[in-house]
Order: C-alpha cells, then sequence, then structure tokens
C-alpha cells in the first residue's frame, strides 16, 4: 500500500502578537492612568509650592501642610495664606495696602486656627505652641492695623488670603483629634510660616514706607523663630 504523506501545518509564532499586545496594553495605561495621575501630581506640587516662589497663595487647601500653616510668628498660619499676596502693582511689586493687607488676614487666619488648637489638640507642647501663636499674631496684628493705609489693595491677594483661612479652618476641623489633630495642625504650621517667611521677604523689597519695612523687617526673625519651633514640634510628633 503507498503511504499517504501526511504535511503538518507550520505552528505560528504567536510571540510578536503577544509582545504587540503588552505594547498597546502599556501604551493604554499611562495614556488613561499614568499621564492623568503624573499631571495632577505635579498641579499639586505646583500649588503647594506658589508661595515661596512668586509670592502667589497657594491653592491647594485640602493638603494640611500646604493649607494650614499659614502661619508664622509674624505673619499666619495656613498654608500660606498670609503669605500669599499674589496680586502686584504694575510695576510688579506689592503696594504697601497689599501688603498690610495681606497681613492682617493672615494673623486672622493664624489666630483662628491657634484658638482652635489650644482647644482641641492633647499635646501640651502643641497647646502652648497654639496659645503663643494667638498672643503672638494678635500683637503683629495690633501694629499692623496702626499702618493700613487704607488705599485700595489687590483682590487677588485679598481673596487668595481669605480662600486660604476658610481651607485651614475647615482642614483643622476635619481633622478629628488626639494626635491626628495635633499632627494636622503641626504640619500646617510648618508649611505656613516657610509661605509666611517668603511673603515677608519679598514685601521687604517692596514696601514704600519707613515705617511698614520697619515692622516687616521685625517680623521676619519671630516668624523665623516660630518655623524653628514648629519644625522642632514636628520632628518630635513624628517620632
Amino acid at each position: 500500500m503507498a503511504e499517504i504523506p501526511i504535511q503538518r501545518k507550520p505552528r505560528r509564532n504567536i510571540w510578536p502578537v503577544l509582545i504587540g499586545l503588552l505594547v498597546l496594553l502599556a501604551v493604554l495605561w499611562y495614556l488613561f492612568y499614568a499621564r492623568p495621575h503624573a499631571n495632577d501630581a505635579t498641579a499639586a506640587r505646583t500649588d503647594s509650592t506658589s508661595v515661596a516662589s512668586n509670592g502667589a497663595v497657594s491653592s491647594d487647601s485640602a493638603n494640611a501642610s500646604a493649607t494650614s500653616g499659614m502661619g508664622a510668628g509674624t505673619t499666619s498660619s495656613s498654608t500660606a495664606a498670609g503669605t500669599g499676596a499674589g496680586a502686584t502693582t504694575s510695576s510688579g511689586a506689592l503696594s504697601d495696602a497689599d501688603i498690610t493687607g495681606v497681613i492682617h488676614e493672615v494673623n486672622a487666619g493664624e489666630i483662628a486656627a491657634g484658638k482652635l488648637a489650644s482647644t482641641k489638640a492633647t499635646n501640651d507642647d502643641v497647646k502652648a505652641f497654639a496659645r503663643d501663636m494667638v498672643k503672638d499674631h494678635s500683637a503683629l496684628d495690633g501694629k499692623d492695623e496702626k499702618l493700613a493705609s487704607g488705599g485700595a489693595s489687590s483682590s487677588a491677594v485679598r481673596d487668595s488670603v481669605t480662600k486660604a483661612n476658610a481651607a485651614t479652618s475647615a482642614q483643622l476641623t476635619n481633622a478629628g483629634s488626639g494626635a491626628a489633630f495635633d499632627k494636622a495642625y503641626v504640619d500646617a504650621q510648618v508649611t505656613g510660616h516657610e509661605n509666611a517667611l517668603a511673603f515677608l521677604q519679598r514685601a521687604q523689597s517692596s514696601a514704600q514706607r519707613d515705617d511698614l519695612k520697619k515692622l516687616v523687617a521685625d517680623a521676619i526673625p519671630d516668624v523665623q523663630k516660630h518655623l524653628d519651633r514648629a519644625r522642632a514640634l514636628q520632628s518630635k510628633l513624628g517620632q
């Protein structure tokens, strides 16, 4: 009997297909997941550093470190609130009215946050720090009110500070109690004092009146002391 030749079909190499599918999945994952999340993270970092870099108040108040610290021994408490002063005159410098207006709003936010922390905080050192913030910012606000010229200040500056104050208040109110609140308050104070210090340094070169220049110059070392103290508390709470 003659043998019937049987031809075997050659196996198809599926590896190129699998590799192509994996590459396609990777591209789709990047386009629809990785890139949007990266953009969100970049935006958050931009918000949290905007005050220090160009004098604008951070709008990302949901982040404790970005919103609650507007403080500054001499300037305020929340992420930057007082430190905000994003508005400028036509020459790009802050006006005296902008500076006194921002310092006042920052102090108002710092006093409110300090009063809340003095009753809601549980750590004795945090409570003492909060009480000192209320005292120091009240004193600074009294000096600032005497220098307020009553001139028109930029609405952008005022709005940025009041929004930051509101965000800080909401963040601290919702922070719970005990250690969680202590950490939220101190983290906010660190960020806020950093931003406040950056604002005061900018204001120092923009202020026109000699008495305002002196107020700002005197406030800078106080803010630095409060920042150092807040950082020490932050380190202690992190242990």
